[in-house]
């Protein structure tokens, strides 16, 4: 089943994207691109997370060696779980927009 994007959601996805990798944030590098990861589905096999259930990563913390995909045990031992990602992503970007 496709999902078309509403304009609110293509709206969320971009405030995300504009904020740049999370990662690269917490390591005192802001702003720098990224790609959109969906994190892990928690509510059964085959369903793909909703687009609201993004988080900014850049390639090397999406799918290089220091990636989530790469390992995501390791990655999330570092960094937290895909939920504490998602709720602190969520917080920084709605805090930037109040500031903006």
């Amino acid at each position: 089943m496709t999902i078309t994007k509403t304009k609110h959601m293509k709206e969320h996805m971009n405030k995300m994207a504009e904020f740049g990798c999370l990662i690269c944030h917490k390591m005192g590098f802001p702003k720098s691109p990224c790609q959109l990861h969906h994190i892990k589905n928690f509510r059964g096999m085959g369903k793909k997370s909703s687009n609201y259930e993004v988080i900014g990563l850049c390639p090397e913390h999406h799918t290089g060696k220091t990636g989530y995909h790469y390992s995501p045990k390791t990655f999330n031992e570092k960094w937290g779980s895909q939920k504490e990602l998602l709720k602190e992503n969520l917080e920084l970007v709605n805090c930037c927009n109040k500031c903006n």
